[in-house]
């Protein structure tokens, strides 16, 4: 009976020995994980988006995009994020959603654009957007949703079709765990306020889209993405708070119509490519 016990001690205590020595060891160093998945992101981001511009059009004219762009630009510029490396690409899509693609793009549907009360409302949007891509939520995401193994599959270009649509749709109506959500929230709301864009915006933006998402739920894609709206809300007027800064409206209510006029026209021609 001894005999029995020692063994079943010794099985014990190597096991878990074993299992905390493992615990220890920095597969992520050993296998170049960081360096594989960051080397073939930009390849993995131009795939999902060639995937994205087949079943959809793209907006590219320079009068469209330059506002968008443009607002990037002051909350990157503002936060010391380099401007360059985000690449913004506008889709005529009703939807109401934009998301992060791996190597840092954005897109962002025409319905967002449509929704948005103002500029600074649209600025929100971007703004917590970016901060998933610098916490690099997306490739945690999808590591997480398809697998280490899928993510190099795809990257590699060896994937089929389905797969890179499949992926699409992960991305863009797939939420992120609660956690990143609170982090990008926190962050977007310290990027406004650094760029002088009241975060208030953002805070009245996804307020409404809660109240309203009875309305048009089906094309509410957003709230999937982030869901919890009013408690999101209601966590960016507290942050909100915390911040100093000195508000500078990116432009006036008739500029903005004008604008999303300017989008809805694009939306309608038959070739906005």
């Amino acid at each position: 009976m001894k005999k029995v016990f020692t063994h079943a001690l010794f099985l014990s205590v190597t096991f878990f020995g074993t299992w905390y020595l493992l615990g220890l060891v920095d597969y992520r160093s050993i296998f170049n994980i960081e360096e594989l998945t960051k080397e073939n992101e930009q390849k993995l981001g131009r795939l999902i988006l060639d995937a994205v511009a087949k079943s959809n059009k793209t907006i590219t004219q320079d009068s469209v995009v330059s506002v968008i762009s443009g607002i990037k630009k002051r909350i990157c510029e503002a936060n010391g994020i380099p401007d360059s490396t985000i690449t913004v690409h506008i889709v005529s899509v009703d939807d109401v959603n934009a998301f992060a693609l791996p190597g840092r793009h954005l897109v962002i549907y025409s319905g967002l654009i449509n929704y948005c009360a103002s500029a600074d409302e649209l600025a929100g949007v971007i703004a917590h957007e970016i901060a998933h891509m610098q916490y690099d939520h997306v490739m945690k995401k999808m590591i997480k949703e398809i697998g280490l193994a899928m993510v190099i599959t795809l990257s590699g270009g060896d994937s089929g079709s389905e797969i890179v649509r499949q992926t699409v749709k992960l991305l863009s109506s797939t939420a992120f765990e609660r956690e990143q959500e609170s982090e990008a929230d926190a962050s977007g709301v310290h990027y406004l306020a650094k760029a002088d864009i009241d975060p208030q915006a953002s805070a009245d933006f996804l307020f409404r889209l809660s109240h309203e998402k009875e309305n048009i739920s089906l094309q509410f894609e957003l709230l999937n993405t982030h869901p919890n709206s009013n408690d999101r809300a209601a966590e960016i007027i507290k942050l909100r708070k915390q911040e100093i800064f000195t508000s500078r409206q990116i432009c006036d209510s008739i500029s903005w119509k004008k604008f999303q006029a300017a989008v809805l026209q694009r939306v309608s021609e038959k070739d906005v490519f």
